[in-house]
């Protein structure tokens, strides 16, 4: 797979906060955690060195704010 960082289609870089220079892959209609384009993603974001979480919606629906503090749990960061 020819990768490039800077054109994911499939995770999002976090940039702030005590996540930052953490991935998320959030599905979206189309996207799912095992789609093959979605896994060669993740494997090259983690070859590279990045921690990479998926993060299940909720009633169909999940903010960003509540993908981060579950992502946040998972990996034992703290959040204020």
């Amino acid at each position: 797979m020819n990768f490039d960082i800077n054109t994911l289609k499939h995770h999002q870089l976090v940039e702030d906060g005590p996540l930052e220079g953490c991935y998320i892959h959030q599905p979206a209609k189309g996207s799912q955690q095992d789609d093959k384009a979605v896994l060669a993603e993740r494997r090259a974001l983690e070859e590279l060195g990045y921690k990479v979480m998926q993060v299940q919606a909720k009633g169909g629906t999940t903010t960003f704010a509540e993908a981060m503090q579950k992502f946040a749990k998972k990996t034992g960061h703290q959040t204020k």
